[in-house]
């Protein structure tokens, strides 16, 4: 019997729900003796419903209760001889069954800052289910690295499989004016998303755009919710007299982010590190080339389909900016490239990797 810890999920998933929704969605076709247990009924398979409490919408609370419920109540759940997986960062101490967890980055390790919580979680609890976990599944070679490098961990336990991408949303046919008549867009522009938290970096691609902008027919869109950083980026935008070149478009409908790509003049990805780098297969499957950091996860993902630069150096994301504008050439050999290299990445084949490894 397998089961799943679906925890994570609600109604709006994101990040690791996003994750979790559709890998699990895919495991649902392939054994339909599945059991999840989840707090919302999922499509197409069997969900035993838990409480409220875990859903991500408590935040911190949500969180300590996914932790505890985990810990205390899934381990009764689940028959002995059974195999339990989590899709995310949490794993049942006290239960006896064999267990499969996904790690997917270690950025409370690398960045204490962005959650110091899950700093202290990382650095003492995350050792413990590291060693109870029977197999450790990892999204990418960098994240499976980075574990290596911090906790004694036996290699083998560990498997690398990638992350797929929502092709049915992400593509080049769903791309749609109205929506930039809604963002009231009517300009060339090169698009950023992400915007949450230092360590993705956009301050850094906001100087370098302000040294080339005189150079480029194209502003510099920003997508990402209000936040602590969104604020010091628009203040940053001030300070540089940036403000007509620098737009903030705010929250954006993941239904509307693929016109957002599309009509791009390209991807800007100049973060400081990822787990995997999922923006990056977004933007390549709605035909829009890709300029991003060559760090951490992201040549993995992006392999020979993206123009890179050094995230620390504000000339070479600004020589980027200008080279991805100004030579038609070389956007017609990354979108060549991107065509290709997003062939790679499918929920269903991250689904199979898991079920072949839950088998």
């Amino acid at each position: 019997m397998i089961y799943i810890n679906g925890s994570i999920l609600d109604e709006k998933p994101a990040g690791l729900g996003i994750y979790t929704k559709n890998v699990v969605q895919n495991l649902g076709e392939m054994d339909k003796d599945l059991v999840m247990f989840c707090p919302i009924e999922v499509k197409g398979i069997k969900t035993e419903i838990i409480t409220e409490k875990v859903k991500t919408i408590h935040k911190k609370k949500g969180g300590l209760m996914r932790f505890l419920w985990t810990q205390f109540v899934l381990p009764f759940k689940v028959k002995r001889g059974s195999i339990l997986y989590h899709p995310f960062q949490y794993l049942s101490i006290f239960s006896s069954t064999k267990q499969i967890i996904t790690l997917h980055d270690l950025i409370p390790v690398e960045y204490p800052a962005v959650a110091k919580h899950q700093y202290y979680y990382y650095k003492w609890v995350m050792p413990i289910l590291l060693k109870r976990a029977y197999k450790i599944v990892c999204i990418s070679e960098n994240t499976k690295e980075d574990i290596l490098k911090n906790y004694k961990v036996d290699k083998d336990k560990i498997t690398v499989i990638y992350n797929g991408y929502e092709e049915k949303q992400f593509n080049e046919e769903n791309n749609h004016k109205e929506i930039l008549e809604k963002y009231k867009v009517d300009y060339d522009y090169m698009i950023m998303v992400g915007a949450s938290y230092r360590h993705k970096n956009l301050h850094s691609a906001i100087k370098a755009y302000g040294k080339v902008r005189d150079q480029l027919n194209s502003k510099l869109v920003i997508i990402g919710k209000d936040s602590p950083y969104i604020k010091e980026l628009k203040e940053l935008t001030k300070s540089l007299n940036l403000e007509d070149s620098v737009k903030f478009l705010g929250y954006v409908k993941d239904e509307d982010l693929p016109t957002l790509y599309a009509n791009s003049t390209c991807f800007v990805y100049p973060t400081l590190y990822e787990g995997f780098g999922l923006p990056i297969l977004e933007a390549m499957a709605c035909k829009t080339p890709v300029i991003c950091s060559n760090n951490s996860s992201l040549p993995e993902v992006a392999g020979d389909a993206a123009l890179y630069f050094n995230p620390e150096s504000e000339e070479e994301i600004a020589k980027a900016m200008v080279e991805i504008n100004k030579d038609q050439n070389l956007r017609e050999e990354l979108l060549k490239k991107s065509k290709e290299n997003v062939k790679r990445f499918s929920w269903k084949y991250t689904a199979e990797a898991v079920y072949k490894l839950m088998k």
